[in-house]
Order: C-alpha cells, then sequence, then structure tokens
C-alpha cells in the first residue's frame, strides 16, 4: 500500500510538470510551424494535392494548437488504464508550400503556416473504487479546406412587363419584386446578392427587348449573353437574375367571379460564359382578386398588399423562387476572376464572405480575349478556357482572397477565372 501511495505521488509529480511546460509553450501566441502532409494518389493527382495540403494543415494545428487531455484510472494496485487525447482548434494563416513530391502510391506536401499558439492539458485522475468509470474523450480536429459550402453571388435585375396597362394599380411592382426577392435571399443567407433593380437586361429570347442601355454603355442589340457578362464583371457577380412578368391581368368567369392571373418568368444566367443556365415560369390564378381599388403608396409589398388574397399569393411565390434559385446557384461550379496579379500571387474576387478558406486549392484558368461565336457568326457563345495552373489560397479577407500559384512559369491576367473542380 505505502509503495502504491508513492507510485501515485510520482505520477502526480509527472501530471504537474507536464502541465507546467504545456503552460509556458502555451503562452505563446501565433507561431510559424512547418508540417507535412501525404495523401494516397487513387485519382486525379489535384484531387491528392488538396488532400495533403489538408493534412498538413492538420498536422501543423496539432503541433502548436494542440490541447492535451488525460485520463487516469488508478486503484490500490497502482495505474489501471492512461488515456491520452489530442484536440486541434484554429485557423492557419499565411500558408506557404515549401516542397512537394510524389512516390509510387502519395503525394507529399510540406508547408509552413501561422498557427495560434494555444496549447492547454487537462489531467484527469479516476479511482475505481470511489465507482467512478473512466471516460474515453474523442479526437476531434478542426475541418479545413473544402469543407463549406460556397457562396455563390447572383445581382438581380428588374423584371420586364408585357402588359403594362395589367399593373397600373401596381406601381412600380418590377421593381418591388426584385428587390424583395434579394431581401428574401439576404434572409436565407446560402446566397449572396446584389441589387441591380434599377437595371434592365434584355431578353432577346423571348422577343424582349429593353428600351435603354444597360449602365448607360452597352447598346441593347447586342446578345444577352454577351451582355450578361459584361454586366457581371462590372457588378462583381457570378450570375445575373433577370425575370418577365408575363401576366398580372384580371378576367371574368362565370357568375361574375374576378380572377387575377400572376405568371412570372425568371432566367439565370452564368456571368462567365453568359449562358442561360436555369429558367423558372410560375402561373398561378387567384379568384375574387381584382385589381385594387386603394391607393397604393411606396413600398409597392406593403402589409395592406400582403393582407389581400393576390399579396398573399406573391409572398408563397417568392418563397418558392428563394428555393429555387438556391438550388440553381448550388448546382453551378463556384467561379471567381483574377483581380491582380503579383508573380506567383493572385488576388481574386471571393473572399470570407464566400466560405474561402486558408489551404483551399482551386484551379485556374485564361479565357480567350474574344467571344466564341456560332456558325453565321452573329452570337456570342461564351470564352473559350485553357486550363493553366493549380491555386493554394494562402490568404482570405472578407471580400477579395490571396493565392499561390503552384508553377512558375504560369502567369495569370485580371478577367482570368478561378474555379473549383470536384
Amino acid at each position: 500500500m505505502v509503495r502504491s501511495v508513492r507510485f501515485m505521488k510520482t505520477y502526480f509529480m509527472w501530471c504537474a510538470g507536464l502541465l507546467l511546460i504545456c503552460v509556458l509553450v502555451g503562452a505563446a501566441q501565433a507561431q510559424a510551424v512547418e508540417a507535412e502532409g501525404t495523401s494516397p494518389i487513387n485519382g486525379p493527382v489535384g484531387v491528392a494535392k488538396r488532400l495533403a495540403l489538408q493534412d498538413a494543415i492538420r498536422q501543423a494545428l496539432l503541433q502548436a494548437n494542440a490541447q492535451v487531455s488525460t485520463t487516469t484510472v488508478v486503484s490500490s494496485r497502482g495505474v489501471v488504464s492512461d488515456n491520452v487525447r489530442f484536440t486541434a482548434r484554429g485557423n492557419v494563416t499565411n500558408v506557404v508550400i515549401l516542397d512537394e513530391w510524389t512516390d509510387e502510391t502519395n503525394y507529399y506536401v510540406r508547408i509552413r503556416a501561422q498557427v495560434p499558439g494555444v496549447t492547454a492539458v487537462t489531467n484527469r485522475a479516476v479511482d475505481i473504487n470511489a465507482g467512478t468509470r473512466n471516460a474515453r474523450l474523442p479526437v476531434s480536429v478542426a475541418p479545413s479546406g473544402l469543407s463549406a459550402q460556397y457562396r455563390r453571388k447572383m445581382a438581380i435585375t428588374q423584371f420586364h412587363v408585357l402588359d403594362r396597362t395589367q399593373i397600373a394599380d401596381l406601381p412600380n411592382i418590377e421593381i418591388a419584386l426584385a428587390r424583395e426577392l434579394k431581401r428574401r435571399l439576404d434572409l436565407d443567407g446560402r446566397v449572396r446578392t446584389a441589387d441591380a433593380s434599377q437595371y434592365l437586361l434584355p431578353l432577346g429570347n423571348d422577343g424582349v427587348i429593353s428600351q435603354g442601355r444597360i449602365l448607360g454603355a452597352l447598346p441593347a442589340a447586342q446578345e444577352v449573353g454577351q451582355l450578361a457578362t459584361e454586366f457581371a464583371e462590372s457588378l462583381g457577380v457570378q450570375f445575373v437574375v433577370s425575370g418577365v412578368i408575363r401576366d398580372m391581368g384580371v378576367t371574368k368567369h362565370l357568375l361574375g367571379a374576378r380572377v387575377r392571373h400572376l405568371e412570372l418568368d425568371v432566367i439565370v444566367h452564368d456571368g462567365i460564359t453568359g449562358a442561360e443556365v436555369a429558367r423558372h415560369r410560375l402561373n398561378e390564378s387567384v379568384v375574387d382578386a381584382g385589381l385594387f381599388d386603394f391607393p397604393t403608396t411606396l413600398p409597392v409589398l406593403n402589409d395592406k398588399f400582403y393582407a389581400s388574397p393576390f399579396g398573399q399569393r406573391i409572398h408563397r411565390v417568392l418563397d418558392k423562387l428563394v428555393g429555387m434559385l438556391v438550388n440553381d446557384l448550388s448546382s453551378q461550379l463556384f467561379t471567381a476572376r483574377v483581380i491582380r496579379t503579383e508573380g506567383r500571387q493572385v488576388f481574386f474576387d471571393a473572399g470570407g464572405a464566400a466560405n474561402i478558406k486558408v489551404g483551399d486549392v482551386l484551379n485556374t484558368f485564361q479565357l480567350s480575349q474574344s467571344a466564341v461565336n456560332d456558325l453565321p457568326g452573329q452570337r456570342a457563345l461564351g470564352f473559350s478556357e485553357s486550363p493553366t495552373s493549380i491555386l493554394v489560397v494562402t490568404q482570405v479577407q472578407q471580400l477579395f482572397s490571396v493565392g499561390e500559384l503552384d508553377s512558375e512559369t504560369t502567369r495569370l491576367s485580371p478577367g482570368d477565372v478561378i474555379r473549383f473542380e470536384p
């Protein structure tokens, strides 16, 4: 028994010494750490590199930001079991790839990164004679890289109106719908938006052409796809949403019942290629919903409007459109534009607001200088892309990020494309 007590005293003195050392180490703040990560090459090399980089970031966190928890079970005979668990939390910054290489089966990456140095130790001694059971503590490593869904950004333009006599009782409804759709998408939070309700995008495929000029510079006769590309670049968005109010008229049915119609088109264009990526038509009819006979004040979508049967239907249609647009953008590849380059460093227009993180690995593409046209040469089909290099994100700000190209010879220009491709 005396021998057991001496053993326990020695053991706890050792734990106290370990705790003191770790506290002194943990007093340091951010520190530079070098770490190595590895991943098997089971498919594309780019995927293996991304996983190896994530592993290196995880190892860097464990080196400099580890929280050590020990659970010791003792009895009258001494130590029965001794469990040690490591937990790493925090964000790495300023990642620099020092070296990378492969062998026949694996991809290896060695990095240097700034890691917050907060090391702590929790010791727990459990006496099984007192009836306390040993609890195993799980290992937890904070996720990094591409675990979060990237948030795409869209601009929502005002709706075209095919028959303005049908909206005489709803002044500026074409603008109000666009702004309300933006507001609800912002509340949803899965995509980012830009208010473009003051602009009217020509919809050539529908035979609806704007009488004005987008941003006062682009002629209305140009193709919609090319307009969408230039428009998206000017607003810093990845997608452009436009719409058409096809029908808001009132018709009379048997027994004098009045029915007000609600027929909308919503079109989504890709801001990089100008291609139409989604189109929706919603067709509703509301019984006993005629023209509004009360003076409607701005904003037109007010509480009195939403209290009416027609307003309640528009309320449900707008909520439905939010889900549709979120699904449309989620199915598209995430893209961003190069805004500046400094050697191998590349600045692009997506940052923390888009869920970009240090350590993300993206692909880069150079765009052709002129659009590719169809055979008659009258319709722009988009811009050809040339894959160039892999970009590793090293710094993230709220609205932009900085990455480093993995090639010494590749050079990008403002307007080129950064894209995540699984």
